[in-house]
């Protein structure tokens, strides 16, 4: 298994962990349950996967041309989505006039960030499995 690989199932494995505590804890402690989001640090350990050892290849070409595809389509969705949200659904949410809370712009970067990661991974790993 390729060093890219295991990092996106890691990744995916984080990010199904840090979404989970949050949907469990929200029942519970309301809007404070997104602090499980700093689970999501733990993303940081995925640098780990390209460590070289001794004289092995990490990376190659194809690795790299399914990297750069991959956060490509990350970052599409994520401005799609980001359009979306912005301009469809907070005004519906909030009213014309009404102001969003701080609380809101602050969680949705961490979000943003689940959602950019997420979609990189698996298409990291679907390109992976077509060969």
């Amino acid at each position: 298994m390729s060093a890219s690989l295991k990092h996106a199932w890691f990744n995916l494995a984080v990010i199904l962990l840090s979404l989970t505590a949050v949907g469990c804890l929200y029942p519970f402690i309301g809007w404070r349950a997104n602090g499980a989001l700093g689970l999501c640090g733990l993303l940081g350990f995925g640098a780990l996967f390209y460590r070289k050892r001794k004289s092995e290849v990490v990376m190659d070409e194809r690795d790299l041309l399914i990297e750069k595809r991959s956060a490509l389509l990350g970052y599409t969705v994520f401005w799609v989505v980001y359009v979306l949200v912005a301009s469809l659904f907070l005004p519906m949410f909030y009213g014309q006039n009404g102001s969003i809370p701080v609380m809101v712009v602050q969680w949705s970067v961490f979000y943003a960030l689940v959602l950019f990661l997420g979609v990189k991974s698996l298409a990291t790993l679907i390109q992976q499995s077509r060969g």
